[in-house]
């Protein structure tokens, strides 16, 4: 199964298409590429073969999640390196740490399943996972529900292959979920989000700032609304455990 949805790479609208959408521009800067607002459930496999460069029917990836083994764990003073594998590979992962003297007490153990979200950098021709969060499986019904998502996103291609490659042009492309579960957020939880991304461009929002730009009625959600985002991989903190930034 999953060499056929490799295969789709090789037709134009295909999941795994290698070609990077520019909208007719070029991006030789990686800081160009137009990268799609979504994250995407993949395999191990499909982020070695094509790194930063992913792209989904044609639109470049944005963020990507996976169920993985953690097979090795280290820390060191500026960054946590892990060792992830599935059933189609192993890649690298580094989770960088905030503060010089930073202590990371990992939630993720070594030899057990974790769901992890992040987005493809390249070391020395490398791929590796620059890793938002990393989290334990809670139940492995978990690592199933990934798999039928990825099972979903190939079949879906083999369809628009199948009908000869529909173009973003159309909108076919840009009109569909992502995925099942990690892209619908409620009123409230837009609204944080917003804030967040309409912040400091450097650090983010702080979250008192937060509180004092939502509707009065869901203040006292904030919390628990940031503690969400932030466990999707939709935000992370940056120079305190109080200041959020946007994917």
């Amino acid at each position: 199964m999953w060499s056929n949805f490799d295969n789709s790479a090789q037709n134009e609208g295909g999941y795994m298409d290698s070609s990077v959408a520019d909208g007719g521009q070029g991006a030789d800067d990686k800081g160009n590429l137009r990268r799609g607002q979504n994250c995407v459930p993949t395999m191990i496999t499909h982020l070695i073969r094509h790194g930063d460069k992913l792209n989904v029917w044609g639109s470049p990836v944005k963020m990507v999640t996976f169920v993985a083994i953690v097979r090795k764990l280290e820390a060191l003073s500026t960054k946590v390196s892990f060792e992830l594998q599935d059933e189609t590979g192993v890649i690298k992962g580094i989770k960088w740490l905030e503060g010089d003297n930073a202590v990371y007490e990992s939630p993720v153990q070594v030899n057990n399943y974790a769901r992890v979200y992040g987005t493809m950098r390249d070391q020395n021709s490398e791929p590796y996972v620059f890793i938002i969060s990393i989290q334990p499986l809670e139940h492995l019904n978990e690592l199933l529900t990934h798999l039928m998502e990825v099972t979903v996103m190939c079949l879906e291609a083999e369809k628009r292959n199948s009908m000869g490659g529909e173009s973003i042009a159309n909108g076919t492309a840009q009109d569909t979920p992502m995925t099942n579960g990690y892209g619908g957020l409620t009123g409230a939880q837009q609204k944080i989000l917003d804030i967040i991304k309409d912040s400091d461009p450097e650090y983010g929002a702080e979250r008192d700032a937060i509180k004092s730009r939502v509707p009065r009625e869901i203040v006292h959600k904030v919390d628990e609304i940031i503690e969400f985002l932030s466990a999707e991989g939709h935000i992370y903190t940056t120079k305190t455990d109080d200041f959020f930034k946007a994917i």
